[in-house]
């Protein structure tokens, strides 16, 4: 199976940001250490490589590429800080939604066809990342509505599929594992919040 180049340039810069310690503050704000981010990531890489456990009728569900970062994002939204956060995170999470559904029925039918050469695949996972970083404005909101937009989707397609009696299409939460789109999204839109929180503050100081 092919890897996509950019799944795996973005995640390993991930690995590296918090193995040297650039991402502490990231880290704080989402109450994990530096060694449990690592672990994590780790041990989505492995989850990754293991069989997909059947939920339902045509839908299985990834390891690594979903269960373990969903347990992430659930303890996320748990030690929110405010109410108000949860329904921010909520918000974003809808959106995310609704513009990665309209960005996949949009732009990804003719792949050969696809503009600026993005990898039609992905795409949605651009989509989430930047609008769940515009509405959740924290990090820690931004991880968890791009990645849960994206599991949300693969759910309504699955259940498009039972209704147009597809019953040989099987959909896999977290298909790709952690170089899939909802791993990548989370990522990514963790990567633009701080690169532009980093900018703002610098451009305060001058």
């Amino acid at each position: 199976m092919k890897t996509n180049t950019l799944a795996i340039t973005i995640l390993m810069l991930l690995l590296v940001l918090i193995y040297l310690g650039f991402l502490e503050r990231v880290l704080e704000r989402m109450r994990l250490t530096r060694k449990q981010a690592l672990i994590i990531l780790l041990a989505m890489l492995l989850g990754s490589g293991l069989p997909s456990i059947p939920l339902a009728k045509n839908l299985e569900v990834n390891l690594g590429g979903m269960l373990i970062p969903l347990f992430v994002v659930v303890y996320l939204l748990a030690t929110a800080d405010e109410e108000a956060e949860r329904t921010r995170t909520l918000i974003a999470t809808l959106a995310t939604v609704g513009a990665v559904w309209f960005a996949d029925f949009f732009f990804t039918q003719k792949p050969d066809e696809f503009f600026l050469n993005i990898d039609p695949l992905y795409f949605p996972a651009l989509v989430a990342a930047a609008v769940a970083y515009i509405l959740g404005r924290s990090r820690r909101a931004s991880f968890t509505s791009a990645f849960l937009g994206i599991l949300l989707v693969d759910v309504i397609a699955w259940g498009e599929n039972l209704l147009r009696g597809l019953g040989n299409v099987t959909v896999i939460l977290g298909g790709g594992g952690v170089f899939g789109a909802a791993v990548l999204s989370g990522a990514m839109a963790v990567l633009l919040a701080e690169a532009v929180g980093e900018i703002r503050e610098r451009l305060h100081r001058v």
